[in-house]
């Protein structure tokens, strides 16, 4: 747990919740976090140049992160790879014989940045890229109750995508949070830490973690 690759549905987790310093707190603990260009892309620079009200005040904050390298911007080498690898995503599931998108350059190249770096822990909050790396058939199922159609899988993506992202972590926003919680982030509340700490958790699902509440409550029961 010292070497992230984040994508920005968790970073946008971190500042609209206004815990981003948890991040700050655990580079002083050793820890790093990095992002590819398409993130700093969809997360900074598109909200800042459009001057997207709803999201320039996280912009901002996580420009002056990266300002002073809490964050780091690190480029990818070859594009195709990136783009090989969201064809195999974006052809993976199937619904009425035509193939769903799931799959953004964001998270394409976060996967492909970690493939590269050798960075396995990723940090990300978007459940459909975690459900393709985590449990694929999961994600299956959840599509065939939305849509309320029978999906088919490609088994060849598949097993392609098996090989690309096996042995990468995903750690959502509020496990990197749970992390610092242990690292002694929430200390100076005292004796309102649990109350912290969990109030936090909720803020970060209220801001686009996909956490259930039994997790929540679940963690809360054993701090």
């Amino acid at each position: 747990m010292t070497d992230f690759i984040c994508d920005s549905s968790s970073l946008i987790s971190f500042t609209d919740s206004c815990l981003v310093k948890a991040l700050s707190f655990l580079k002083s603990k050793g820890a790093r976090f990095f992002i590819p260009p398409s993130v700093l892309y969809e997360s900074v620079t598109h909200p800042l140049e459009l001057k997207m009200r709803a999201y320039r005040f996280s912009a901002i904050k996580l420009k002056d992160y990266i300002n002073k390298n809490r964050i780091e911007v690190v480029k990818l080498g070859e594009d195709n790879k990136r783009k090989q690898f969201m064809k195999l995503c974006n052809e993976l599931f199937y619904a009425r014989g035509r193939p769903l998108k799931l799959v953004h350059l964001g998270e394409a190249e976060m996967i492909m940045l970690a493939k590269e770096t050798g960075v396995k822990n990723l940090m990300m909050d978007e459940r459909t890229t975690r459900l393709i790396i985590e449990d694929p058939m999961l994600l299956k199922e959840h599509l065939q109750k939305e849509l309320r159609v029978n999906i088919m899988a490609n088994k060849n993506n598949l097993q392609k995508i098996h090989n690309i992202t096996q042995g990468m972590k995903i750690f959502r926003s509020t496990e990197i949070l749970a992390y610092a919680y242990e690292k002694g982030f929430f200390k100076s509340y005292g004796e309102l830490e649990g109350d912290a700490v969990e109030s936090a958790l909720y803020s970060l699902k209220y801001s686009g973690c996909s956490i259930g509440f039994n997790e929540i409550e679940e963690y809360v029961g054993e701090i």
